[in-house]
This record gives C-alpha cells, structure tokens and sequence, in this order.
C-alpha cells in the first residue's frame, strides 16, 4: 500500500485509480460503491466488480490492503481476513474469469504487436 507520511491516505482516490488500471473487457463491471462510500471518510473505499462470469464482488480497500466484503454489489456484510496488496492480485485469487480474460487480453496485445513488428520488418525490405 502506498504510505503517505504516516497520514491515511485517500482511498476513494486510490481505489478508483486501481479499477482505472483493470483494462477494458477485462471484467463485465466495475464501479465504486454509491451507496457504502462516503466522500467524508476516504480511510476506506468499497468496489463492486462483477466478473465476466457473472460473479459479482463488494471489495473494500483499508490501510490493511484490499480484501472481499460481500458477493453481491454494496453487500459488506461478509467480512473476508484475506487481504491482498492489489486490487488484481485479489482477483487473480479470486476469480478465474478475471485470470482467464486477462491472459487472453495479453496474448491479443502479444500477437498485435507481433503483426506490426512484422509489418514494419515487410515495409523495411520492400524500401530497400
């Protein structure tokens, strides 16, 4: 977690840089909770992030780490002792989907570039 000079941070701001960096298509849903956040106390932050599986998570970011709260969108009531360095670190654990729909994000980006390199090697050759 990032400290910040022993202060708490602001984890509304950091929890909505974190789904920021999931990529698109990545998972069906993610958004802050509208209804369990409160912009006067940002010690904690909660996510709803609904997989592509249909498999939703309530998640809540503390000074502790991000852990699972609920399984169902604004639901905090199933209080997770598993805490996780990462917002994707919790969803690699937690959800095959998400590990599923990364790595196939991965390798389209993987064979994307490799077009283009090769691209740019047959336009290189036909200057010559």
């Amino acid at each position: 977690m990032n400290e910040r000079s022993g202060e708490q941070g602001d984890f509304l701001a950091e929890a909505q840089l974190a789904l920021d960096d999931l990529g698109d298509g990545i998972v069906a849903v993610k958004q802050l909770s509208k209804r369990l956040n409160n912009p006067d106390d940002v010690s904690k932050a909660y996510l709803n992030i609904k997989s592509n599986a249909d498999v939703e998570f309530c998640i809540e970011l503390t000074q502790e780490g991000y852990r699972v709260v609920g399984d169902h969108f604004d639901d905090n009531s199933q209080l997770s002792t598993n805490y996780y360095e990462s917002l994707q670190a919790l969803l690699t654990h937690e959800s095959r989907s998400y590990v599923d729909s990364f790595a196939h994000s991965l390798q389209e980006k993987l064979f994307a570039a490799q077009s283009k390199l090769q691209q740019d090697q047959d336009d290189d050759e036909n200057v010559s």
